[in-house]
């Protein structure tokens, strides 16, 4: 374990200093990516080490040394804060009462569950460090990582204490398609009254509103989820922290946000929770549309899987009168062509189109776009615009040459037109 203080220095202009903050289990097959590829832009990395039984310290003592960079290792465990853990055992989830008649899944461990990720977060956020502070995860990459200093500096100057910047999510093994594109926290003042706050999908919390930024066009970081780690997460993770604290402390005290994240988890194992929590949600007193609007978009999907296409469709449509985006407009225009509305599909397809070239929550990333072309050229050629749809097909396999329907579709069409080439 190497723990010190850091002397922070005076800065002079043009210099700024950046401590890397992760926090990671079993990431040795990613973190010493990390560390080469921001390792030169930062000073220090405080790395906080949840449980793990592999290399990962050594990986990080290896990085550091090759990048000229101070390490401050701190563990937390089931023996250093027990206090953090519940028991993943049934009856940890049968106090209380259900909500909606929900039946947990069963999957449980038997062991130990950290269950309060900012606190362990916190153990590392809150060592001296220098004027800035990183966030990343272990098997994150930036993409333009040279911008760190010059950015921070900028930001300094103009009294910013926090900002977020792109985030792309991808589905699995860090290849293809992007899953989301969002804005995250990424970089914070090292005020001791800034700090992580919620038990899982942390947020930081403590700077001033009018002093925080979203940064476009710098600073993008791309979750690869590529760790060979990834495997020791328990099943339902997520779900059992928060439904732990729904049911031991009662559903009133869940806060929106906690609603919100907690139908989300439960969506593919309790649907009947999901949609009574997206009620409840939606009925407090709130601001955040794009939240909102997220969360109609997740119990449309709920809806969706059932087939339950008229309620599906109502949800994308709340999600949209909340806050644009192409996510919900890509999804309805599916469940309209589900219901055989060609015009409504095509319509909503206009309003994803149309969102995308605006900053927003709610993108699924350029797979959703492309399933969407699809979508619609299949509804044009249901109207009879055949040459239109011939033109949406073919841009659409220009990205995909090899996929099978498309083919099919293209040369369907092409019959249609008499055989047009």
């Amino acid at each position: 374990m190497h723990e010190m203080s850091i002397e922070v220095p005076r800065m002079t202009r043009g210099e700024v200093g950046v401590t890397l903050h992760v926090m990671v289990k079993n990431g040795e097959s990613v973190v010493g990516r990390l560390l080469d590829c921001v390792g030169p832009y930062v000073r220090s990395v405080v790395a906080v080490l949840n449980d793990c039984s592999d290399r990962t310290e050594g990986v990080l003592e290896e990085g550091c040394a090759r990048h000229g960079l101070i390490l401050i290792c701190r563990h937390v465990t089931r023996e250093s804060h027990p206090h953090l853990y519940l028991l993943d055992v049934p009856e940890t989830y049968q106090v209380g009462s259900p909500l909606a008649g929900e039946v947990f899944p069963d999957a449980y461990t038997g062991d130990l569950l950290l269950a309060d990720w900012s606190a362990a977060r916190n153990v590392g956020w809150m060592m001296p460090t220098w004027e800035w502070k990183l966030f990343l995860d272990a098997d994150d990459v930036v993409d333009d990582p040279e911008v760190i200093p010059g950015l921070c500096w900028s930001l300094q100057e103009r009294g910013v204490e926090a900002a977020a910047s792109r985030y792309h999510y991808y589905a699995s093994s860090g290849g293809g398609d992007w899953r989301a594109d969002a804005f995250r926290e990424r970089l914070a003042r090292s005020f001791p009254w800034i700090r992580w706050r919620d038990r899982v999908h942390e947020v930081l919390t403590g700077y001033a509103k009018d002093r925080v930024a979203r940064i476009e066009g710098n600073l993008v970081v791309r979750d690869l989820r590529d760790s060979l780690g990834a495997g020791t997460r328990p099943p339902w993770r997520n779900l059992k922290i928060l439904y732990h604290r729904a049911r031991s402390a009662g559903w009133e005290s869940l806060t929106p946000r906690e609603t919100a994240y907690l139908a989300v988890e439960s969506r593919e194992c309790m649907p009947d929770l999901c949609l009574a929590l997206a009620r409840r949600y939606l009925s407090f007193p709130h601001e955040h549309r794009e939240e909102s609007a997220w969360l109609c978009s997740v119990a449309g999907e709920v809806e969706e899987v059932r087939h339950r296409y008229l309620e599906a469709a109502r949800w994308y449509e709340l999600s949209l009168a909340h806050h644009p985006g192409t996510l919900s407009a890509y999804r309805l225009s599916r469940v309209r062509f589900l219901l055989r509305d060609w015009e409504g599909s095509l319509a909503a397809y206009d309003v994803g189109a149309k969102n995308a070239a605006t900053t927003q929550l709610l993108d699924g990333g350029d797979a959703q776009g492309r399933a969407a072309r699809v979508i619609a050229a299949s509804c044009l050629a249901s109207l009879g615009r055949l040459p239109e749809a011939l033109a949406m097909v073919r841009e659409a396999r220009a990205e995909f040459p090899d996929n099978q329907k498309l083919r099919e579709l293209e040369e369907a069409i092409s019959s249609r037109l008499g055989g047009a080439p």
